[in-house]
């Protein structure tokens, strides 16, 4: 059972005065005190994480009739009519905004790709119609809030302006990104709500996160000022509300004001701990099971392929061949890489400390190599996609310790040994070791040429030149890879192929962006475009596109099924092709290995979404050294 935490006005339930924020409670399920089977860590945290993975029945189970009535939503543009699930989306909604039962919004975690935005967008309208004469309270303003991230912006705009007709309910929505909000609630004061910026005066309709998954971190400016945002109702949309940890949900909980979870302590004593310690893990799992079936609806690909009908997808591994010069190149590296990671080993059997960040850019140096010989040239500072910005820059320079053999605690560039003066290269390579300097040498030799390519680059061309010659060049190609500067190196390829192409990445100005998206889904003369990983791999819509190029992979094959998923998804009427190039004999062997083993595990106890950001143990870092 639920009950709400405040009194309403008696100017009615949907849209009356009242003088505190609305909080859903929810009665969770005590110790029964009969002895249960205990579980050890690792199984409560997966079976707490599958919870989140498993599709739930229809809000209906199927029981009321469908009618084609109830696909069209007043307001929208003619011709735009919902699938089944998302008719049963819009009911549920609507019960979850009736503040008469107590319920003021909810946890919307529908799998990628089957249109968690419209279903959004279909609540809002059909709100709208009803509030026209409805008096709210002081402050309060008939608007939905939208905050994303700014790689999706755009779209959300475009896609308001492609669902409704009505001018007057597309003015009342209004999209922001979540680094305007944490950077407009610096300036907002709690203890003077009516005074600052109007995201924070004002008290919305409704709010609603989409890629709620950003504020999981609870102690980050982006979390806090997200939950300091006021409104009636209040709505996570997401399709991976659990990524990893067990602290992730309760970002989620607080933000949608669900009591009494939304207490970090109490979270953490009856959820959190019991979880990772496995005793009470059961107790724990029945509590969430409890607010997820009250507040969350999520539906999987799988439940809905009868319903959404989506084309076909194919996914082939794709081989490409070293030439001579790449593979004495790459051997090169591996033998320096294997010497450096032997001591780097024993010398943390020594003197203790933590490898790890040593011992991912040696990786990183290995899977770079696969893609361009070109990419050793460069920083990997912006090509880490899984080290925050402020641990990189620690990483080059090391001010906890002195030795009076070091010079000032600088490491080298390419593989961040500790430089001394024993092991640094000479003159113009001195950020450098001696194995690195001669690898660096190596890699200018190889590339002296600037049009020079690499089995990659030559696999590409060849690939662009069936997919013309396959569709009479009617079919478009999405090219992903985890290096922005590998997108450098393919530009001026495609430009001397003379194929017509648009880029997409987080250097680019949300403007910019969206031009680019525009340009790919219209323009003919367009053929392919370019996309980071990192900055698209989530949240777009490609449609547009049929083909798809995987540059390099992930160890982690989540992280390849989202960035699949921009071109598998509602809206796409062609089957879909996807080609993952891979290099024979190198690392990304064991890379494939590991994405099987992962899988695995996703087959057992999760949902792929939910492993997205799982951290590569040190176990499992070494052995794709082998």
């Amino acid at each position: 059972m639920s009950r709400r935490s405040t009194e309403l006005s008696p100017g009615g339930p949907s849209g009356g005065r009242k003088s505190e924020a609305f909080h859903e409670e929810i009665t969770l399920p005590e110790s029964s005190g009969a002895r249960e089977r205990s579980l050890t860590p690792a199984e409560a945290k997966d079976a707490f994480l599958h919870l989140f993975s498993s599709g739930v029945d229809e809000p209906d189970s199927g029981t009321t009739p469908f009618r084609d009535t109830d696909a069209i939503v007043r307001g929208f543009c003619d011709g735009i009519r919902l699938f089944r699930h998302q008719v049963a989306a819009r009911a549920w909604m609507r019960d979850r905004e009736d503040l008469s039962k107590r319920r003021a919004g909810g946890l919307l975690a529908d799998d990628m790709g089957v249109g968690k935005a419209i279903e959004l967008v279909a609540r809002a309208v059909d709100d709208s119609y009803t509030i026209l004469d409805l008096q709210l309270e002081e402050g309060c303003v008939k608007a939905t809030l939208v905050v994303c991230p700014l790689s999706v912006m755009p779209q959300w705009v475009a896609e308001i302006k492609k669902f409704v007709s009505d001018v007057e309910v597309v003015a009342a929505f209004v999209v922001t990104t979540y680094d305007i909000v944490r950077s407009e609630h610096s300036h907002w004061d709690p203890e003077h709500p009516a005074v600052g910026s109007p995201l924070f005066t004002t008290r919305w309709r409704r709010i609603a996160l989409d890629e709620a998954h950003k504020i999981k971190t609870r102690s980050t400016k982006t979390a806090v000022a997200c939950c300091d945002l006021r409104a009636t109702f209040r709505w996570c949309l997401t399709a991976t509300p659990i990524q990893n940890e067990v602290a992730d949900f309760f970002s989620l909980l607080k933000f949608l004001r669900i009591k009494p979870l939304n207490d970090w302590e109490r979270y953490n004593l009856q959820i959190a701990k019991p979880i990772l310690k496995g005793t009470g893990a059961n107790l724990a799992m029945r509590r969430i099971q409890v607010v997820l079936n009250h507040i969350m609806l999520r539906r999987t690909k799988v439940q809905l392929n009868s319903v959404l009908k989506l084309p076909e997808r194919h996914v082939a591994l794709v081989p490409c061949a070293f030439d001579q010069a790449e593979r004495e190149f790459y051997t090169a590296l591996k033998t320096n890489a294997m010497a450096l990671l032997k001591r780097i080993r024993a010398k943390q059997a020594l003197e203790g400390g933590n490898i790890y960040m040593n011992v991912l850019v040696l990786l990183l140096r290995l899977r770079q190599a696969c893609d361009h010989p070109f990419l050793l040239l460069k920083s990997c500072e912006g090509d880490v996609d899984d080290i925050s910005p402020d641990i990189v820059p620690s990483m080059l320079r090391d001010d906890d310790t002195e030795d009076e053999d070091d010079d000032g605690g600088l490491k080298c560039q390419l593989c961040f040994t500790r430089l001394t003066r024993r092991n640094t290269a000479a003159k113009d390579w001195s950020d450098h070791c001696i194995d690195c300097a001669a690898l660096k040498v190596q890699s200018e030799n190889l590339i002296r040429n600037p049009r020079r390519s690499s089995a990659k680059i030559r696999k590409i061309a060849e690939l662009l030149r069936r997919i013309h010659e396959e569709s009479d060049g009617q079919e478009k190609t999405v090219i992903f890879s985890q290096f922005t500067s590998m997108l450098d190196i393919i530009e001026p390829f495609l430009m001397a192929l003379g194929i017509g192409y648009v880029r997409y990445d987080g250097s680019m100005s949300a403007d910019e962006r969206q031009r680019a998206l525009e340009d790919i889904a219209k323009d003919a003369r367009m053929n392919v475009i370019l996309v980071s990983l990192k900055a698209g791999g989530v949240g777009l819509n490609l449609t547009a596109c049929s083909r798809v190029i995987l540059v390099d992979m992930w160890w982690n094959p989540a992280v390849e099924e989202q960035a699949f998923d921009r071109t598998h998804r509602v809206g796409q009427t062609r089957n879909v092709s996807i080609y993952k190039l891979k290099i024979h004999d190198t690392v990304e062997d064991r890379i494939l290995e590991l994405q099987e083993k992962k899988r695995e595990l996703a087959r057992v106890a999760l949902s792929g979404d939910q492993i997205k950001n799982m951290k590569l143990g040190m176990n499992e870092l070494l052995t794709l050294f082998k």
